[in-house]
């Protein structure tokens, strides 16, 4: 008697031992799938914020993310950054696995900048840009942000920046971002281009 009392208080225990455990696997996924969610916002506000800040004014922001580039050897060479080896490799890893998509045209709206700062509340496809170069025939400062790549802490990252200004004619850099006492703050401009 004693010993069914003791094995079937054990097999409770171990079964709300088990439920604590997904739970709290459960919670660590949730709290890093938000982290890089909002990490990956906060990149793209910071991004807005760094082109308005030069004197960037109206912009059109396209909707695209673009596939990151990262060349180990060109970020060392251009930088001269004293970045860690392990973080390095963690971002060039990740840049493997990252793909395009569309970036939520309700981070335009949480900026809160005049329509003189960004010309749209919405982000714009690709056939919208067209459009515009179109219509109006002139020049235009529509800015398509890369997915930002982060290093596996989501401290460091990585986000390339294209400037469309005439249908043929573009240019660009990249981003190199350090999370300081939880803001993301531009360390470096390097890999810049044009056509």
């Amino acid at each position: 008697m004693i010993a069914t009392y003791v094995i079937g208080y054990t097999a409770k225990n171990r079964k709300k031992n088990n439920m604590k455990i997904y739970y709290l696997l459960f919670f660590t996924i949730s709290t890093l799938s938000f982290s890089q969610n909002n990490s990956e916002s906060d990149v793209f506000k910071k991004i807005i914020d760094e082109q308005i800040g030069k004197g960037t004014f109206g912009i059109y922001v396209q909707c695209e993310k673009q596939k990151t580039f990262f060349d180990l050897k060109e970020f060392k060479e251009e930088t001269t950054l004293e970045v860690p080896e392990k973080i390095l490799n963690e971002i060039e890893l990740n840049v493997a696995k990252s793909n395009n998509g569309i970036w939520n045209s309700e981070l335009l709206k949480e900026l809160n900048y005049s329509s003189d700062l960004i010309k749209n509340r919405k982000c714009l496809t690709k056939k919208e840009t067209e459009k515009i170069f179109i219509k109006t025939e002139k020049g235009q400062k529509i800015i398509s942000i890369s997915e930002p790549i982060f290093d596996n802490n989501y401290e460091n990252c990585i986000v390339s920046v294209i400037y469309s200004k005439f249908r043929q004619s573009s240019s660009g850099n990249s981003y190199f971002l350090k999370k300081i006492y939880g803001n993301w703050t531009v360390i470096a401009v390097y890999g810049i281009w044009m056509t």
